[in-house]
């Protein structure tokens, strides 16, 4: 008699066990169901789990992409040749020449 108890203690014990790693399953003891261990999440978890999707939903709702036209590679360069230009112009033309230049570019309605 003791013996069969001890086990039937073991065989709930080992039942326990699995039931706590996560086996998510019905388990009975023995021929007739003496007791039924599950493990199951409750009400609360899942309300949360449901509205943490939500929440995740809802911000890619509100995610957008912007596009910008990027330059080609034309406009890079010209715009590259204008800069040194600049720089070249500033570095070795005195401004009575600078001006005279804008003065002139103006006239022409040429603006860079």
């Amino acid at each position: 008699m003791r013996t069969e108890a001890e086990e039937e203690w073991r065989r709930v014990e080992e039942i326990r066990r699995e039931a706590r790693r996560g086996a998510n399953e019905v388990v009975s003891v023995g021929a007739a169901p003496r007791e039924v261990l599950f493990e199951e999440k409750e009400d609360v978890e899942v309300e949360e789990m449901r509205e943490g999707e939500e929440k995740e939903r809802k911000d890619k709702e509100r995610e957008f992409f912007v596009h910008v036209p990027l330059p080609d590679d034309k406009e890079i360069e010209r715009m590259i040749v204008e800069r040194k230009k600049m720089e070249l112009l500033s570095k070795y033309a005195s401004e009575g020449l600078l001006e005279k230049q804008s003065e002139a570019m103006d006239m022409l309605n040429i603006y860079s």
